[in-house]
């Protein structure tokens, strides 16, 4: 019984780390587009973000699309 139990417990860490990393990889990515000078360098960090947008889980999706909505400078986009 404890052993289950400890396995159902790092289960739910693992799940939690493996989100939270998921995120911040969205929040880099919206810092470096924000900050980069170059606009090839912006094109090929948009395209990271959209790779790493599409491979995310629906949940995720909607926590990283309120962040981008929150943090990215679109002037400085286009």
């Amino acid at each position: 019984m404890k052993l289950g139990k400890q396995i159902a417990i790092f289960a739910i860490l693992g799940a939690t780390g493996l989100f939270a990393a998921g995120i911040n990889d969205v929040n880099v990515l919206v810092d470096k587009i924000n900050t980069a000078t170059n606009l090839n360098e912006r094109s090929q960090l948009l395209k990271k973000l959209d790779a790493k947008l599409s491979s995310m889980g629906q949940e995720d999706l909607i926590t990283a699309q309120q962040i981008i909505n929150t943090k990215l400078k679109i002037s400085k986009v286009l």
